[in-house]
């Protein structure tokens, strides 16, 4: 899998190196939190991490309606995750293979590391590491966007 590619408002604040035609009629999703998936309900953890990252992502400005399978993918890997690391804290790093008596390391290393890997890249895609948020740019905030405009303007209305 090559680069991924890079969003047109991205190319058009860096410039066109390339010189290669934009796209003029890249999709605009709207901005805002998407309804959760009734599949994360079921989670607990899941939905828990669904209702921290929403107000948040939406503070960032990053959230669109289309970013629903996105943003539940990282729910689940973060409870996952979660679960992952409670298990891996009871049963050690090493466990007896019941059959032949010989001590391997536990499986859930591994889907921790894979896990963990999941995470990250999820983390990455909505600008939540330090390193990703530089390559992010975001709409400006308007005056509509500002709590105290806002209260102002019920104030004096």
């Amino acid at each position: 899998m090559g680069r991924p590619r890079i969003p047109t408002a991205i190319k058009l604040v860096r410039g066109n190196p390339g010189k290669r035609p934009l796209n003029q009629r890249e999709p605009q999703p709207q901005p805002g939190p998407p309804p959760m998936p009734e599949k994360l309900a079921s989670n607990e953890l899941a939905a828990q991490e669904w209702h921290r990252l929403c107000p948040m992502l939406e503070r960032m400005r990053v959230l669109t309606e289309a970013d629903g399978i996105a943003l539940a993918n990282l729910c689940f890997d973060v409870a996952l995750l979660d679960d992952c690391q409670k298990k891996l804290s009871e049963t050690g790093l090493l466990v007896r293979n019941k059959a032949t008596g010989l001590i391997h390391r536990n499986p859930l290393v591994d889907m921790l590391g894979q896990t963990t890997d999941r995470v990250t890249k999820a983390l990455r895609e909505f600008g939540m590491t330090p390193a990703s948020r530089s390559n992010i740019q975001v709409a400006p905030e308007t005056a509509a966007d500002n709590p105290w405009e806002k209260l102002k303007r019920q104030t004096s209305g």
